[in-house]
Formats: C-alpha cells, structure tokens, sequence
C-alpha cells in the first residue's frame, strides 16, 4: 500500500542540512570528544568491515568527519551505509529518524517496538473475543 504524501504537511526531501546538525548534536551529547568519537567509529567499522570513506583510505579522517559534521558543507555527505556505525557509536538512532521523517516513516527503539508489537497481539485478541461471542449467540 502506498502512502498518499501531503503537499501541505510535507517536509523537504533535502535533509542534508538538518541530517549535519543532528550528527553534530549526537557527537556533543556522546559526551565523548570528537577525536574519541571518530577513533570509535574507526574500529567499530574496521571490526564489522564497514567502508567508511570512498577510495584506497584506511579509515575515516578528521578532516572528512568534520565536513560532515558541518551544516554549511553541501558537498560532503556521509553515507548511507555510514549511519549504523554512526549511531551506535553515539548511541543516538536519530540521524535515522532524520532520514526517514520525510517518506513519514518514524524509527522507534526497543521499548517502543515491544509495546506496539503488544497492541497488535492485543487488537487480534480483541477481534478474536468479538468473534468468539458473535458464535456464541449462534449457538
């Protein structure tokens, strides 16, 4: 089924500015520096073999990791690919959120994921009861 998207509640489809300001916002509420920040991301995509930069470069540098972070720089934009590690390092899933607000899809954690897979048990339950009671006046 294909949502039908607003013209008037429709945010931009260029999150780039917005997607650099949330990165730069989870590196500061990390808590770590951004040099502990990046030597994380680092090793963690080094031990699952996530390509963090284009080319023959080892690993992620400062120079790259702070275009990325600045809201001002179109030209540099992280990867998909790069968002994961990202998120787990700063221990944030909103820079997913930020990519998937425009298309009105929302990221939700585990807790969250928990209970609304208890409201859809729920909902069966409820309509398996009504059901139960329709056949019991039949019978």
């Amino acid at each position: 089924m294909v949502k039908q998207l607003s013209l008037f509640k429709q945010s931009s489809f260029n999150i780039t500015r917005e997607l650099k300001e949330c990165m730069a916002g989870v590196v500061v509420g990390s808590g770590l520096s951004r040099e502990e920040f990046l030597d994380r991301m680092n090793a963690l995509a080094d031990r699952f073999g996530v390509r963090l930069m284009k080319g023959n470069g080892q690993g992620l540098t400062m120079a790259t990791f702070e275009k990325w972070l600045n809201p001002a720089d179109k030209d540099h934009i992280p990867s998909p690919v790069v968002l994961p590690v990202f998120c787990e390092v700063g221990g944030s899933a909103a820079p997913l959120q930020v990519m998937a607000g425009p298309v009105g899809a929302m990221v939700i954690g585990e807790q969250d994921r928990v209970l609304l897979q208890w409201a859809r048990e729920y909902q069966k339950a409820k309509e398996a009861r009504r059901i139960m009671k329709r056949l019991e006046s039949e019978i």
